[in-house]
């Protein structure tokens, strides 16, 4: 069984300091050695990141992440477990959120464990569309 979470956090950079590549090149790196796939989303003022992997391996990356000063506001949104992975291929695939995908995160995060499940639903959309 795999576990996948996913969180949102506020950046203390705006989109496009380096220390986003910093952030997704590390991402790759640790990923690929654990075993952990996922998809890092970043916007104007944070990122939305789904992880899947090994539940401990998936959970200590979190409390890490958690702590990382480059991230604030640290929410976890779901943590499910699966039979299968959703995001195969991708140590850590990258995109930025256009304004209209933004809006509609955060509406389905304030609509609770439903709208949280339509929001990893887009943000499998979103990750569909890169591998083109």
């Amino acid at each position: 069984m795999i576990t996948q979470l996913l969180y949102t956090s506020a950046s203390r950079h705006p989109r496009g300091h380096t220390s986003d590549i910093d952030v997704l090149r590390e991402a790759m790196t640790h990923n690929a050695r654990e075993g952990v796939t996922g998809y890092l989303l970043r916007d104007e003022d944070g990122f939305c990141q789904v992880l899947e992997g090994p539940r401990e391996i998936v959970e200590r990356l979190f409390l890490r992440i958690a702590q990382d000063l480059r991230h604030f506001d640290v929410v976890l949104r779901m943590r499910r477990t699966v039979a299968e992975r959703g995001f195969l291929g991708w140590s850590m695939g990258y995109a930025s959120l256009s304004p209209e995908d933004s809006a509609f995160l955060a509406t389905q995060f304030a609509e609770g464990e439903g709208g949280v499940l339509l929001a990893f639903n887009r943000i499998g959309q979103v990750a569909s569309a890169g591998r083109g």
